[in-house]
């Protein structure tokens, strides 16, 4: 055995497997010769360890390398090598080590030689390891090819007959079309699944299945297949007989010898044992399981699980069994079985292996058994490691210096029928007449070129180029670093690993009951287990995967959070989750967002169907037709609209009046290029007003479903209906009422006549450009579709919602963002072209709106340099002059007149200059490069600065945006507003803000490097468009001028700042220690308080110390953004008011005074601070001097819960309740349950207790209690640390939010060493009046010696003796004041009551006096139309009248051409009879040539069967033609009747066409009598070849018979060979397996494979041909030669 395997060793090109679908005499490169081929040096450029890295980056960067149950392995090598035996196996050299400096030795051996595994590859390995080696081989071990590419089960099973259909499916999964056969499987599965959790009771089967067929989601694929519901109850009720059948037979109660008996062999059971055995279904556990396998690499939804009883030989076994449902026909196909087999390899995911699974066929009620052997699950696996390698290389460079091209699809199979019901028959002839013909050496099968030809014929050369690019660079986006994001955290890393990201919470624990929301959606709520929630990026609205801590339940569903607060999350869930174990710990995990290209794709496809839309769509998208317009637009405006559209355009400017002429005229399409602040949205809307005012139907799309919603919210303010397609949670609040689902559970749409009635109604529909699939578009095409954002949407997805309209308008502008596309080859293939920017060539299709209402005429003037050529202008002198409005700003000046030496200062925040460049280039900033991210910390505290500066001269945070163009930057500024307490400002990127604007935008570049490395991000000039075009009065931009002037569109952009005099060199000034000096400077001293308290909130974790014992300074500040240490002074973020006066100077010898006059609030935190000391010392220094445990009566005891109540109740926010003013602690320690579970005994404990009735009294029990567990002091940290949630009960300055609330807490637990044995049942907590005893802290006489002390002493305890009494009176006084208020309040409720009833009688009076009105307005407008009515009927009678005999003379011509025709019917049945006296001809030559050849036994006999059956036929067509002629008959009886009680009044001339309509009718009744009498001959003719035929037959039989006894002669002997005795083929020799099947012989009884028994014969004992094996056809053949003359 070898130890390590060179690294030059390459594997063999002949000895090399073939690549799956690749085609003959060529070898694709893998993925590490191409990373190879990339270098600039070649195959020596780097070592090939490097490279191997770089592959595993590029297409495994998530893998975790690991040994064990899901063990990953990296193939560092791979060699193909022959054995001792003289075949080929592979030898892989692997690792499971990070840094790969431990290897191992993986071999294949036979059929696993052929899987394409190669350098750089990921495996996964099932068997057993000895030595560091695994053998794999047919009888032992698996090999998983990518394990963390998750593939479903149907689309491995599907493989078996075609392994190119199963890519395509997984490619093109929206192209499978929906039919009546899968509608019906889906509602008989449901049926089923309720069924076996309920009852299969008929009369229950029956109240399912109704109620299964009225769900919104099945009537939705009704309407999609124009079904009826009535026809579809019929057919699934057909199906319920069965259901029972089923139930009776396995799941009735009884002895086991009464269920069904069946033949089933378990590996666990041993050889020795029956295969027979009585099958018991006990019950159903699961229902849908949805399964991941990261062990196997596969996926699926198992039907049903249920646990089985198999009762064999007087003994039970139960297992836990996988059971497949199919509504199809019965074919226990190997389809069928497959899938079941793989299911049992899912199944050992949750549980022991089941070793076999279930497939019942639901039409029948018959039940398969299907035992999961190795043999099959080993193909089974093989085939999903060829699916996952052609998954997964659909890209391949054939050579160096060669662009990337799609590689070959596997070999087109030639089997007609398969090919015949082939949902991707369509894909796979494009494909291969797209890509494949392209490529050298590919094949394709004779008998399906034509077919091919045949579904791609309509599609040019033009047409093919365009579909293999796109769905070339759609391919590549999808496999860029970024879209290669899988689920394989969940499995691979930890929940406490996963919530440092944020995308991730784990621990947690169920807390409520589930609620149903609606079918399938159930509501779950979720707590962490210990503690608070975690830090999260998860918000309301993310799609989530929810999994169990246990490695066994992996996603066990899917949703999207509802809500999530710091001690709890609510997510809706597919699933219901509530059958597991309430102890069942759950995480909850992104769903990441990969690279939608199904969508696409299968737009793609749709637009090279033979259609007349996609035909269409191909002339005016790819073959550039030119687009056609209407020259009047007064044959497109009705009548009744012109008053409407009129008064709509007046609101509007010229450029958006063109814009609607332009549309409404457009025959094909229409482009509107929406500049910056031009009002798109605006313009849309009208636009959609109009076309509605006229009677069009609209479709209105965008990629995002914010887009769409903000033009929705204009047009509700109109009043204009429509009708809203998406999830409800994913759209505005404000526009759910208007989506499908609300108006259905609304209106509690329950059948196919309401949904289609609601479709129908509304004109309007709005929905995403991803969400076309929806089943309103499969019956309904609109007259204009419109699609704003469509410069940011790529061609293919743009396509979609363009085939359900007549004309469509793009709105957008080429000039602002592109589609977002990550991989560089796909964007320098032309990925980036947006359908917009390929049509905008077309000139006379393109209007522009240039008027903006957004920008002043300083801001508007950058991108008119910069990218409009001077085109924009503002709409308006109040737009241009607008600036910012700062009404404080006077007041910020003269707080920082200490900046007054600093220029740059002074010009920012000047409302009149709007457009300020702040250069840092004196300044170091320079970037710096974290965790993949780019960030610029100086520029991000600047940038918080500047924002916390403007709000606070007036500026309201809602009116402030900042932009920057990376997420770290944006994570940086978050969290130093957040220090700084400064919320609601939107910090976002400058494609989130595309289609927004603020009042004042700040813009940090963030690069600042001196080698000239700007990015993507910001060499994309585009983007700079839309940043500098954000805002409204202000732009401050902030940045590195010499490292960002290296990029032309922002050098030309620096040349304009310049010339306008705009640009701001910031240079801090070395007189005065400014903020950007302390950021590099050393410590230095300040003497302001209220500074002091502001520094760490801007510039981070810095260390501000206080020097001497003045609370009031100076301050020492020192560190530059470090982390806070132990004993360090943290300074609340409240106290920034002041941040900007005067500091001192940076020396420690020079000292100002200032003037600062204490806080009160700080007072009373610190003498309640000493208090709780002297309280604590005191109780612990008597209680250990007391030598006993404590009682409630201890004074010192008492004291301590009056002094813990004042701090608690320090701050307190008052809460206004619905009798009286509430302010209480009880609320804050209620909180302590959530936070720490350990708690919720006591608060239990304090709920229960019968003698408290007050919240305080509560509180002073929960104290008392928390002191006996000695756990006050954990449960009040708990408090502290989750501050953000105290701020609902407490002010800002309470002591709880201060730092002295945390000593006080550490303080606290020095009294763990106190017993205490209180009896809180005893007390009466609700009234005691908490005073605090002074007298107990003061020192006694001898330790003082001063009677004069002592005088003070009794001076100042009168004194608290006074303040006490007064606070009794106040207290009094302020409970009757509270008393009034109440009283008042009441009787304000009462006014306030009475003056609403009459608001609202008045309203109604006025609503009553309008609908009158309207009503008197209604009848006089409809009299005015019923009088218009009248005149026009009496006008149309008189018409009437006047052509009455013109009528009659028509009539009579009518009847004349109708006589013709009868005239000519005659002359056809004679040429028909002719027809049939030829053919009978025919049978007489036929029965001539019977007669010669009688040797020619059988096959002439079957002749004469064939043409028997076509002389029936044509006798059955003779007897239906003349049925026909007697029905023509009685139609024209009847219509010559009609006609003579018409013509009765007319003249005589009638009368003769009356007699020769009656010589007709004797005429036909004559041709009549002559058919007859012709099928009488026939009739005699056919009885005649009946008799001649049966003659034939006698002599036929008695050379059969001498026939039948050579055969029974040659039988005798023979034994007909068992199916389970037969292990190979008795030919060949070769192994059974789920693709070489058992075939028997039906000549000698052995069994075959298909290869040995291809052959058919008729036998003596069957008239039929049979199947025969080879030496048995060679006999038969050579006895039937012998025998013949």
């Amino acid at each position: 055995m070898r130890a390590c395997v060179s690294p030059a060793l390459r594997v063999p090109a002949a000895a090399a497997p073939a690549f799956p679908g690749g085609p003959a005499g060529m070898e694709p490169l893998d993925e590490l010769d191409l990373l190879l081929l990339e270098e600039d040096g070649g195959e020596e450029a780097a070592p090939r360890a490097e490279l191997l890295q770089k592959k595993v980056e590029a297409f495994f960067p998530e893998t975790v390398l690991s040994q064990g149950e899901d063990n990953r392995y990296l193939v560092l090598d791979v060699e193909t090598v022959q054995n001792q035996r003289g075949a080929e196996e592979k030898r892989l050299l692997i690792t499971a080590s990070q840094d790969r400096d431990h290897e191992e030795l993986c071999i294949l051996r036979d059929s696993w030689c052929l899987v394409p595994v190669e350098s750089g590859d990921i495996i996964h390995l099932e068997g057993n390891c000895t030595s560091e080696t695994w053998v794999i081989d047919d009888d032992f071990g698996y090999v998983i090819l990518y394990p963390d590419m998750l593939i479903s089960g149907t689309s491995v099973a599907s493989s078996v007959r075609c392994v190119r259909r199963a890519v395509l499916s997984e490619t093109f999964r929206v192209s499978d079309p929906a039919t009546r056969q899968m509608l019906i499987g889906t509602i008989l599965h449901e049926v089923f699944q309720k069924a076996i959790s309920k009852s299969f009771a008929p009369e229950k089967l029956q109240e399912l299945a109704f109620q299964t067929v009225h769900e919104i989601k099945h009537l939705k694929e009704m309407y999609r297949l124009n079904l009826s519901q009535d026809d579809i109850i019929c057919e699934v009720e057909e199906y319920l007989s069965s259901f029972s059948k089923w139930a009776e037979e396995f799941m009735c109660k009884g002895p086991s010898s009464e269920f069904p008996q069946m033949q089933l062999s378990l590996p666990s059971d041993g050889g020795n044992r029956s295969s027979s055995c009585n099958i018991e279904v006990v019950k159903s556990l699961d229902i849908e399981e949805s399964i991941w396998s990261p062990r196997f690499g596969l996926k699926g939804k198992i039907d049903v699980t249920v646990g089985v009883k198999i009762h064999r030989d007087c003994k039970t076994k139960y297992k836990i069994m996988p059971l497949e449902l199919k509504t199809g026909k019965e074919s226990n196909s190997i389809e069928h079985r497959s899938q079941v087999v793989l299911y049992t390899l899912l199944s050992q995911e949750r549980r022991e292996d089941p070793e076999a699974g279930w497939l019942l066929y639901l039409k029948t009620g018959q039940m398969y058994p299907v035992p999961a052997n190795r043999l099959d699950k080993r193909e089974l696996l093989k085939l999903r490691d060829q699916l996952a390698f052609c998954l997964l290389h659909r890209v391949n460079r054939a050579a160096k210096g060669e662009e990337a091209r799609l590689s070959p699809l596997p070999q087109i199979i030639e089997d007609e029928k398969t090919c015949k019901y082939c949902s991707q028959m369509g894909n796979c002839a494009l494909y291969s007449r797209a890509v494949e013909e392209q490529v050298d050496g590919t094949s394709v099968p004779e008998g399906m070129l034509s077919k091919i030809q045949e579904e791609t014929r309509h599609l040019q050369p033009a047409h093919l180029k365009y579909f293999s690019l796109w769905y070339l660079m759609l391919t590549l986006e999808s496999q860029s670093t970024d879209n290669r994001k899988t689920h394989q955290n969940i499995w691979s890393t930890s929940a406490s690993e996963m919530e440092e990201g944020g995308n991730c919470i784990g621990n947690l624990l169920r807390t409520e009951p589930v609620k149903r929301v609606c079918d399938g959606q159930y509501l779950h709520n979720f707590q962490r287990k210990n503690g608070a929630m975690p830090a999260t990026n998860l918000m309301a609205g993310d799609r989530i995967i929810l999994s169990g801590e246990d490695r066994k339940l992996f996603a066990l569903s899917k949703g999207y959070v509802k809500k999530i607060s710091g001690v709890a999350v609510t997510c809706l869930l597919d699933r219901n989750l509530s059958t597991l174990p309430e102890t069942t710990l759950f995480r909850l995990d992104r769903e990441e967002k990969n690279c939608d290209i199904n969508t696409p794709l299968g737009n793609l496809s749709k637009l090279m169907e033979n259609t007349d839309s996609s035909k269409r769509l191909r002339e005016l998208i790819i073959d550039f037709k030119e687009p056609q317009f209407i020259p009047y637009l007064s044959s497109v405006l009705p009548h009744d609209a012109k008053d409407t559209v009129a008064n709509i355009l007046k609101g509007l400017n010229k450029p958006q009046r063109q814009a609607m002429k332009k549309v409404l005229l457009s025959k094909d399409y229409t482009l509107i290029v929406g500049m910056p602040g031009t009002g798109k949205t605006t313009t849309i809307c009208a636009l959609v007003r109009i076309l509605s005012a006229c009677g069009f139907s609209v479709l209105l799309t965008s990629y995002t479903h914010s887009a769409v919603d903000n033009i929705l919210l204009k047009l509700a303010k109109f009043k204009i209906g429509f009708l809203r397609l998406g999830q409800s949670h994913k759209v505005h609040p404000d526009i759910q009422k208007f989506t499908e689902e609300e108006i259905c559970r609304s209106r509690s749409i329950k059948s196919l006549g309401l949904l289609e009635e609601l479709y129908n109604s509304h004109l309007i529909v709005a929905t995403t450009c991803m969400g076309i699939n929806h089943p309103i578009f499969s019956r309904k095409t609109f007259d204009f579709c419109i699609v704003d954002e469509a410069s940011q949407i790529s061609q293919p997805v743009c396509l979609g919602p363009l085939f359900f309209s007549r004309r469509f308008v793009l709105v957008g502008d080429h000039q602002q963002l592109p589609p977002l596309v990550l991989n560089r080859e796909a964007r320098a293939l032309g990925m980036s072209e947006s359908l917009f920017k390929r049509l905008e060539q077309n000139k006379n299709a393109v209007v522009q709106l240039t008027v903006q209402y957004r920008m002043n005429s300083k801001i508007m003037s950058l991108s008119n340099k910069l990218t409009y050529e001077g085109k924009l202008e503002c709409g308006s002198d109040r737009v241009a002059n607008a600036v910012i409005i700062l009404p404080n700003l006077k007041d910020v000046k003269m707080n920082l007149e200490f900046y007054s030496d600093n220029p740059w200062l002074a010009r920012v925040f000047e409302p009149d200059n709007p457009v300020c460049f702040l250069n840092t280039d004196k300044v170091p900033a320079p970037e710096q490069i974290e965790n993949g991210g780019v960030s610029n910390i100086t520029e991000a505290r600047l940038i918080v600065f500047l924002t916390s500066v403007f709000i606070k001269a007036g500026c309201s945070p809602f009116n402030i945006g900042i932009i920057a163009p990376y997420r770290q930057q944006l994570r940086i500024i978050n969290d130093l507003l957040t220090r700084c307490s400064v919320g609601m400002v939107e910090v976002n990127t400058v494609d989130k803000y595309q289609g927004r604007d603020k009042s004042l935008i700040l813009v940090s570049f963030v690069r600042s490097n001196k080698d000239g490395t700007l990015g993507e991000l910001l060499k994309d000039w585009r983007r700079l468009n839309v940043a500098i075009t954000r805002a409204k009065h202000k732009l401050i931009l902030l940045g590195s001028m010499s490292s960002l002037q290296r990029f032309p569109p922002l050098e030309k952009l620096f040349h304009h700042l310049n010339t306008e005099q705009l640009i701001s060199l910031f240079i801090p000034v070395a007189s005065r220690p400014s903020l950007l000096s302390f950021l590099y400077l050393g410590p230095f001293y300040i003497h302001s308080w209220r500074c002091a308290a502001f520094l760490p909130c801007f510039l981070g974790r810095v260390r501000v110390a206080q020097v001497g014992g003045d609370p009031r300074g100076p301050f020492r500040v020192t560190g530059r953004c470090g982390s806070t240490e132990p004993g360090q002074t943290r300074w609340p973020p409240r106290a920034c008011g002041d941040l900007l006066t005067r500091l001192a100077s940076p020396c420690p010898t020079r000292t100002v005074a200032m003037g600062a006059t204490k806080d009160p609030t700080a007072v009373e935190r610190a003498n309640l601070l000493n208090m709780a000391k002297l309280s604590i010392k005191g109780l612990i220094e008597s209680a250990l001097s007391f030598g006993r445990t404590l009682d409630s009566d201890y004074p010192p005891l008492q004291q301590f819960f009056v002094v813990m109540e004042h701090c608690l109740k320090h701050g307190l926010k008052v809460r206004k309740s619905f009798l009286s003013y509430n302010k209480t602690i009880w609320g804050p320690l209620e909180l302590v349950e959530k936070l720490y579970p350990e708690a919720e005994e006591i608060g239990a404990s304090v709920r229960d207790l019968p003698g408290l009735k007050t919240p305080l009294g509560r509180a002073r029990a929960w104290l008392r209690l928390a002191l006996m567990q000695k756990k006050m002091a954990d449960y009040l940290r708990c408090l502290i640390i989750q501050r953000e949630l105290l701020s609902e009960f407490y002010e800002y300055h309470a002591l709880m939010m201060e730092e002295e609330g945390a000593v006080i807490v550490g303080l606290l637990v020095g009294l763990n060493v106190i017993d205490a044995n209180l009896c809180v049942k005893g007390e009466d907590l609700d009234s005691q009046v908490g005073v605090i005893d002074f007298s107990m802290y003061l020192k006694n006489e001898e330790e003082i010696g001063n009677k004069e002390r002592n005088v003070q002493i009794a001076a100042i305890l009168d004194q608290k003796n006074y303040v006490e009494e007064l606070n009794r009176q106040l207290n009094s006084t302020v409970s009757s004041l509270h008393s009034r208020v109440d009283s008042l309040e009441k009787s304000n409720t009462k006014l306030i009551e009475e003056l609403a009833i009459a608001k609202n009688n008045i309203i109604k009076l006025q609503e009553e006096n309008h609908q009158l009105r309207s009503e008197n307005e209604l009848i006089l407008m409809r009299t005015r139309q019923h009088l218009e009515v009248t005149k026009v009927d009496v006008e149309t009678e008189l018409q009437t009248y006047k052509h009455s005999r013109q009528g009659l003379d028509e009539m009579y011509n009518d009847a004349r051409r109708q006589l013709r025709d009868e005239s000519q019917l005659r002359q056809d049945v004679e040429n028909e009879l002719s027809v049939q006296v030829g053919m009978k001809h025919e049978i007489e030559l036929a029965m001539k040539l019977l007669e010669k050849d009688i040797h020619e036994k059988q096959d002439t006999l079957i002749g004469l069967r064939q043409q028997l059956e076509e002389v029936k036929a044509i006798n059955i067509e003779m007897y239906q033609k003349l049925q026909g002629s007697e029905d023509s008959l009685k139609e024209k009886n009847e219509i010559i009747a009609r006609l003579e009680e018409k013509t009765k009044k007319i003249t005589t001339a009638m009368k003769q066409l009356e007699q020769r309509l009656q010589q007709a009718e004797k005429a036909q009744m004559e041709a009549e009598d002559e058919d007859e009498k012709y099928a009488q001959e026939c009739l005699s003719k056919s009885d005649s070849l009946q008799r001649q035929i049966s003659q034939k037959e006698q002599q036929l039989s008695k050379l059969k018979i001498d026939d039948i006894k050579e055969a029974n002669k040659a039988l005798q002997g023979l034994v007909w060979l068992k199916d389970k005795e037969a292990t190979h083929c008795k030919l060949c020799e070769k192994e059974f397996s789920l693709s070489k099947r058992k075939h028997h012989c039906r000549n000698c009884g052995e069994i075959f494979c298909n290869a040995c028994s291809d052959n058919e014969l008729p036998l003596p004992s069957s008239p039929k041909p049979v199947r025969v094996c080879d030496s048995c056809h060679a006999i038969l053949i050579q006895r039937c030669s012998s025998n013949m003359p």
